[in-house]
């Protein structure tokens, strides 16, 4: 598969912004992705290990490598429709999206083995 990236906080920090601006995007990212990548982490969704806490919220890429199979199907289901609805007022803290469509995911899978 070809590597493609899914968000990155590079691309909401804009070379005309002031630092303060530079801030307020970096920590709106991070407001955004923290919850999320605490539940993918837990769910066991990530190929490779994240750090509980991310150090620099700016160079940090969501990358489709970084997904298990059932990661990946997950992010293709949820990833836009969650930032449309943040964009829309919901608290990125709100992942229940994710919880539900994972739920679904797993249920599927074990009917597929009866």
């Amino acid at each position: 598969m070809k590597e493609f990236i899914i968000d990155s906080c590079k691309w909401y920090i804009y070379e005309d912004m002031n630092s303060a601006s530079q801030l307020d995007a970096i920590k709106e990212f991070k407001s955004r992705y923290e919850p999320l990548l605490g539940f993918l982490i837990e769910s066991k969704l990530f190929k490779c290990n994240l750090p509980k806490s991310i150090e620099d919220w700016q160079s940090f890429e969501m990358k489709l490598s970084d997904f298990t199979d059932d990661g990946l199907e997950l992010v293709i289901y949820c990833h836009d429709r969650w930032l449309d609805s943040i964009n829309k007022g919901v608290n990125p803290e709100n992942i229940s999206l994710w919880k539900r469509q994972l739920s679904k995911l797993y249920q599927d899978s074990n009917q597929n083995l009866h």
